[in-house]
């Protein structure tokens, strides 16, 4: 069995030259932890525009737990960075989406449908696909009754290249590259 795993090891192709020197593009795959709780994925086939979704879950100790899905259409508003930092990248994004969690309970717990609108801001470093953000997403429960929905989450992705994409921001120097 050892030698099998070893043998495979072996044959498995190595990833890109790039895989781990680039800026984060593509399709990004990592956590999230807070309200909710989960697998946070992203398709960024663009240097502003942003698929964010999440796959998440709530385990109570009253035994009333839920699982949510909810999926945006972010664009990027700005890029904070500084000269003081050249090579780090805080952008800023605003987005909205459909929102479905299920379980919690009985009646509006049960099932419910709300539109989010997160609001958030990540941070990269020039060439490492790894991007950490913080949301805060307020929405609107539209199905089965009308109320103020919150979700808070912090994340980090691994973004993964994919044919087409194009980098977020370009150069060195906010000051003369200032994307925005």
């Amino acid at each position: 069995m050892l030698a099998l795993l070893v043998a495979t090891a072996l044959a498995a192709p190595l990833p890109p030259e790039d895989a781990f020197t680039r800026d984060p593009e593509g399709v990004g795959i990592g956590l999230i932890l807070g309200a909710p709780t989960g697998v946070s994925l992203a398709w960024r086939p663009g240097s502003r525009f942003m698929v964010d979704s999440g796959i998440a879950w709530s385990f109570s100790a009253t035994g009333q737990g839920w699982a949510q899905i909810h999926a945006d259409a972010c664009v990027d508003i700005a890029d904070l960075r500084t000269a003081e930092i050249p090579d780090m990248h805080f952008p800023l994004w605003i987005g909205a989406g459909p929102r479905a969690r299920i379980g919690g309970g009985t009646g509006y717990e049960a099932f419910n449908l709300a539109i989010r609108v997160p609001l958030a801001m990540g941070f990269w470093h020039t060439g490492v696909p790894v991007e950490g953000f913080v949301e805060l997403a307020p929405g609107v429960g539209i199905f089965p009754q009308t109320e103020f929905t919150m979700d808070a989450a912090v994340g980090i992705r691994f973004y993964i290249k994919a044919a087409g994409g194009t980098a977020r921001f370009v150069g060195p120097d906010p000051e003369i590259d200032a994307p925005y």
